[in-house]
Formats: structure tokens, C-alpha cells, sequence
């Protein structure tokens, strides 16, 4: 049903211009929303590039912040889970985006990995409707990054930081995983488990737009340090530091032609 609209279609319903168009989709995986789009404001300020600021009118949209800079249109939005976050990218893919990154923390499920760390996912395996319905009929639930995107990014990031390349894992229930659960996802050679790069990859491909993920290790699962633990809250400044600085080579990354 909701397949067969055209941008046209959704262009007219959100009140936009004919000829809107954006550049690229930067999404966060938190519940903490406000607090993240007041962050990247932060560090457009620190930046010194000169943004200016839209809004999206009292549709579906309104949430979304939407930031142009160089003549240049971006939707920056929070997800926690995929149904909204889908739904975000499918727009923004409809609407002309040419680069999609998705940001956040991850449950680390590597031996040799620690909290902190940065993994650049490979690909993702989903379970979740929204990677089924943008990749029917699949033999396998692996929802791929694009590697030239990937690379940029790494490229970016600080030499003294601990970078880990592979696959991870979907799961958007959370408070469902089980000890057993990781042991075998670790055993499967995943490296971390969170809740919205499959959805985001999968949405991406469907529409050919490049998509990549930068996640920093935070509850280290294969060590038993879930978000109760206490060194979970010991690393919380060095994790945010590490929060701000992705958070800058996806924005320089958007930039780059």
C-alpha cells in the first residue's frame, strides 16, 4: 500500500517544494533525543561552519532536525529500534540522500575487545520485520555496509583509537538476551550486538544509497559488564569523548563530495 507513494506523493503530503531534496541521513541510536540534537548543535558551534536550521512543519517529520551547510541539506535523527529509524531513512533514500551513517554504542561480544573500542560494521544480521520486508525472499539475514563509506570513515578516525572491522548483530529486545545468547553470538563470530544497523543498512540498499555504521563498545557483554555494572559508569567521560569525536568524521564525511 504504502510502497506504490511516490516522493511526489509524500513531497506533497509534508508540505515540501517540488524540488526538495537532502544530501544525506545521520542517525544515533539512543532514547536520549533531545539530548543528542542539542549535542551536535555543540559541536557544529565548536565546528565554526556556518548552519542554518529548517523545520519540517507539524507532519511525521517535525522531530527531525534538519541542518544545511555549504548549500548542502542533512536529517540528523534519533532511533531507539528500528521501526521509526526505517521509516526516517526511507524518506530521507525517497527524498535524494547520497550518504546514510548510523551512530551509536553497541554491546561488545569480542573476546579481545574492550569498553570503548570502535566497530565498523561489515555487515549486520537482522531479525526484525523492517530488514524482511526491504529484503524478501532472503536465504540469509546479513544486511551489508558499503566498503568505499567504510573505509572514509575509518580513515578519519584517530590512530590511537582501537578500530574492529566485521560483522555484528540486530536485536531489538534488549532485556530479552541472555548469557547464553551471547556466548553464541560471540561464538559466531559477531562482534558487537545493538539495535538499528541492520534496519538502516537494509533501507539503504534498497534504495542503492551508500550506508555505514560507527558504533562504540559501551556494556561489554562477553566480559559480564552490562549497563549496571560499575565500569560501565567509571568510562562514562571517556566514552563520551569518543561519542563527540564520531560524531565529527560522520559530519566531515556528509561534507565530502
Amino acid at each position: 500500500m504504502y510502497k506504490s507513494h511516490t516522493p511526489k506523493d509524500f513531497k506533497k503530503y509534508f508540505g515540501l517544494p517540488e524540488d526538495y531534496k537532502i544530501d544525506g541521513v545521520l542517525s544515533y541510536g539512543t532514547w536520549r533525543k533531545n539530548e543528542h540534537k542539542e549535542l551536535l548543535k555543540e559541536i557544529l558551534i565548536e565546528s565554526g561552519l556556518r548552519v542554518e536550521y529548517e523545520h519540517l512543519g507539524e507532519s511525521f517529520l517535525r522531530d527531525v532536525l534538519v541542518f544545511k551547510i555549504k548549500g548542502k541539506r542533512f536529517w540528523f535523527e534519533v532511533g531507539y529500534g528500528g521501526a521509526y529509524i526505517s521509516e526516517i531513512f526511507h524518506f530521507g533514500c525517497m527524498l535524494g540522500s547520497r550518504k546514510n551513517i548510523m551512530l551509536g554504542t553497541c554491546g561488545g561480544l569480542l573476546e579481545t575487545g574492550k569498553t570503548g573500542d570502535i566497530i565498523l560494521p561489515t555487515y549486520s544480521h537482522g531479525n526484525e520485520s523492517t530488514t524482511r520486508m526491504y529484503k524478501p525472499n532472503s536465504k540469509n539475514n546479513k544486511h551489508f555496509s558499503d566498503r568505499k563509506l567504510n573505509k572514509s570513515l575509518k580513515r578519519r578516525l584517530n590512530n590511537n583509537l582501537i578500530v574492529h572491522e566485521g560483522p555484528v548483530i540486530t536485536c531489538q529486545a534488549m532485556l530479552s538476551e541472555s548469557w547464553e545468547d551471547v556466548l553464541e553470538w560471540s561464538r559466531e563470530g559477531y562482534l558487537g550486538v545493538e539495535m538499528e544497523t541492520s534496519t538502516v543498512f537494509a533501507v539503504s540498499k534498497h534504495f542503492n544509497v551508500p550506508a555505514s555504521g560507527v558504533l562504540v563498545v559501551a556494556d561489554n557483554l562477553i566480559k559480564k559488564e552490562t549497563t549496571l555494572h560499575g565500569n560501565y559508569e567509571k568510562a562514562k567521560e571517556a566514552r563520551n569523548k569518543i561519542r563527540d569525536l564520531i560524531y565529527k568524521i560522520a559530519l566531515e564525511e556528509l561534507l565530502e563530495d
